[in-house]
């Protein structure tokens, strides 16, 4: 018997939490988290979020007149 580590989303909505899952190969909760982040999951930080769920970063703002410069 083997044992591996599953890491599952932990956001929920009106009808339940999310279903999505990792598992992992590995029996250590660290290298479980490391394996998810690279799988693009948000893991190891309290709440764990996979891919679908993990929030965007904020994107930069845009110049409405690129031309003209900010005054200080």
């Amino acid at each position: 018997m083997s044992l591996s580590i599953v890491v599952n989303c932990d956001r929920s909505g009106p009808y339940g939490t999310c279903a999505a899952r990792f598992y992992s190969g590995t029996a250590s909760e660290a290298e479980a988290y490391e394996e998810a982040a690279r799988d693009g999951w948000d893991a190891g930080g309290g709440i764990d979020l996979c891919p679908g769920h993990r929030p965007t970063p904020p994107a930069p703002p845009t110049r409405l007149h690129p031309e003209e410069t900010p005054r200080p």
